[in-house]
């Protein structure tokens, strides 16, 4: 085995160790904790966000971010980083409005449960049974497509776009029949695939087109004759006192409020070096996601849900509504599924369920608007807390889901590290220290597994040898390396890791330890600023 061989093994070990660790689930019953404010401990992590945040943006070039994260149903952090306007040098603050994409789904879906709750709608019945004038048929036959099937995403559609517009898009009860009518989707004009590409029930496809169906339901049937806009602001957004939230048909200053079109962001496509401006596009599938709202805001649907449907003395739902919505209706991971993820992913009615049944179970949607905003919101109902993470760029270039919400899954991975690490009695701080100081400290770390461990040297590196790297350390101007490093902190990670017992079990037991002078939920971020793709690698 060549030398290179051997340096790859032993990183892989290293860091699997360390994702080990940092994926360590030991959950017990929570403690007594205040009603209301920050513990002492998540005093600690939104401090330690502060500071890493900053750095994280700068890795992957997005503009500005904004989050809240919440817990014993109340936000108690609100952050912002960044810019919300690159041109007018506008900063992103708590207050900065997102166009959230797909997340505005989980609005839809519940204005659809509302219905159900009130006998207007029944989920299991064909959705043709509330049609006038026309029909929805799959020309691939087999049974007629449910309420059901249109939240759950296997209706038989294909995925399309969500007729996007330059212009001014047309009504929902014009589109929907229309786009029907159609053999053919959005994509390349209608030129890369059908409409429908399975029978009902058959396979998991991501549909705008079938989100948009039920927001027409919703539009037709609800006995109040409102518009699906005003359905949801009047039965979902203003119930839940989400005065920085709106739905309208279009994204524009004319059907936003002027108070919140003040407070939009500006979407940037990323490419390569240069950062664009999207364009103004919008959707006739409306109520797959125009969404408009603020991380704060938008965390309180998920307060509700994890509440049983009610928040702050407001219901939107039936306990047994909301455990409908939350239980697994199909098993993510097929060969059939659109978008195969792990065997622990499965749909519910519209949430995303991560390993459901487990501890560290949670609900979930992401968001993205077409080509500037990326969004995210999870909830971790045993570990009580809620995440909502916008960011406003899309990388064009790199479009896989993964890169898309890259930001949101470090921070939510961060805060569902902490958490865990807490209640299971292991919270602890570090000194404050530079973001340099910790980077070098893991590259010192790194050299001795390297120079020790992997080659299976005993014999530690002199003063003489560690002084001879320091001294000759040369910063890689491209990488931002003058700026990234700091000779204690190289000192410091070197020193730390040789007096430890050089043997897999050794190494990750350091890495448990309080001898570790940074948290563990920093060490994929710092991976990432030493050139590691993507997130640590997995566990061996």
């Amino acid at each position: 085995m060549g030398t290179d061989q051997v340096a790859t093994k032993g990183n892989a070990r290293h860091w699997g160790n360390v994702a080990r660790v940092a994926a360590f689930l030991a959950l017990l019953p929570t403690a007594a904790q205040p009603q209301s404010g920050p513990t002492p401990s998540e005093r600690n992590l939104f401090a330690a966000l502060e500071a890493d945040i900053p750095e994280l943006i700068r890795m992957t070039g997005t503009p500005g971010l904004n989050l809240a994260i919440a817990r014993r149903g109340q936000v108690l952090w609100e952050g912002a980083f960044g810019f919300a306007d690159l041109e007018r040098r506008i900063p992103m603050t708590p207050r900065t409005l997102t166009h959230s994409g797909s997340m505005g789904k989980t609005y839809t879906a519940i204005a659809v449960m509302q219905l159900v709750e009130r006998g207007v709608l029944e989920l299991d019945a064909p959705v043709n049974r509330y049609l006038r004038g026309w029909r929805i048929a799959n020309p691939l036959g087999g049974r007629e497509v449910t309420i059901r099937d249109l939240l759950t995403h296997r209706s038989g559609l294909a995925g399309n776009a969500a007729w996007p517009v330059l212009s001014a898009p047309r009504p929902l009860a014009e589109h929907v029949p229309a786009a029907y009518a159609r053999e053919r989707n959005d994509f390349y004009g209608g030129a890369a695939s059908p409409t429908w590409t399975a029978k009902a029930g058959e396979r998991y496809q991501y549909s705008n087109l079938g989100i948009a169906t039920l927001g027409y339901l919703v539009e037709t049937t609800n006995p109040e004759r409102l518009s699906f806009s005003e359905y949801v602001q009047r039965h979902l957004i203003d119930p839940l006192g989400m005065t920085s939230t709106q739905f309208p048909p279009v994204q524009d200053s004319v059907h936003i409020r002027p108070d919140l079109w003040a407070r939009m962001s500006r979407g940037y496509a990323a490419m390569g070096p240069l950062r664009v401006p999207t364009p103004a596009i919008h959707f006739e599938d409306h109520p797959a996601g125009t969404v408009v709202t603020t991380p704060a805001d938008h965390i309180r649907v998920l307060l509700a849900l994890q509440r049983g449907g009610e928040l702050d003395g407001a219901r939107i739902l039936r306990a047994e509504t909301v455990r409908e919505m939350l239980t697994p209706q199909h098993r993510l991971g097929g060969k059939d599924d659109e978008f195969p993820t792990g065997p622990a992913s499965s749909v519910g009615l519209v949430w995303n369920l991560e390993r459901w049944g487990q501890p560290d179970r949670s609900f979930h949607h992401g968001g993205a608007h077409m080509w500037g905003w990326t969004n995210w919101y999870v909830a971790f109902p045993e570990l009580d807390v809620a995440i909502a993470v916008f960011m406003n760029q899309w990388s064009l270039p790199d479009d896989a889901q993964g890169a898309r919400y890259q930001e949101a899954r470090a921070i939510i991975e961060f805060v569902r590290s902490w958490v865990q690490r807490e209640r299971a009695g292991q919270a602890r701080t570090v000194p404050a220290r530079s973001w340099a100081w910790k980077v070098s400290y893991v590259q010192g770390l790194m050299m001795v597994e390297y120079v020790n461990a992997v080659l299976g040297i005993a014999e530690r590196m002199s003063p003489a040898t560690i002084e001879m790297m320091v001294r000759g350390a040369a910063p890689r101007p491209d990488r931002g390396g003058e700026r990234l490093w700091d000779p204690e902190g190289f000192r410091a990670g070197l020193r730390d890791l040789a007096a430890t017992d050089l043997t897999p079990t050794g190494i990750a037991a350091f890495f448990r330890s309080e001898r570790l002078q940074v948290l563990s939920e920093e060490l994929p971020l710092i991976y990432r600023e030493l050139g590691g793709r993507g997130s640590l690698p997995a566990p061996n």
